[in-house]
């Protein structure tokens, strides 16, 4: 995400199955839950349920659909939930500080 905002990306789509908690100040990010369990273990810091095509409650074509509008909401003014919680602080980094494993 941080190369993507540092690219010209004004709000960034970011999707996770394990419960990724990312907040990046320069520019809102959404996040994608891939799953059900883990969008109700995280609900206060995931902006998207996606698992609900895996539930067979939802299709592919409706959660881009609610995916869509939520990107459409958030580029005009709507805060995400890691904006609502402050998240993000130190996330945005143009280069990485240490080690990755």
């Amino acid at each position: 995400m941080t190369g993507l905002v540092a690219g010209g990306a004004n709000v960034g789509v970011f999707t996770t199955g394990r419960g990724s908690v990312y907040g990046c100040k320069p520019a809102p990010c959404i996040k994608v839950a891939t799953n059900s369990p883990l969008y109700q273990w995280m609900e206060e810091d995931m902006d998207i349920n996606a698992g609900t095509i895996l539930d067979g409650t939802e299709t592919v074509e409706e959660v881009g659909r609610r995916i869509f509008e939520k990107i459409v909401a958030v580029a005009g003014g709507e805060r995400t939930k890691s904006e609502l919680a402050g998240v993000g602080d130190e996330e945005f980094a143009p280069w990485l500080l240490g080690p990755v494993l």
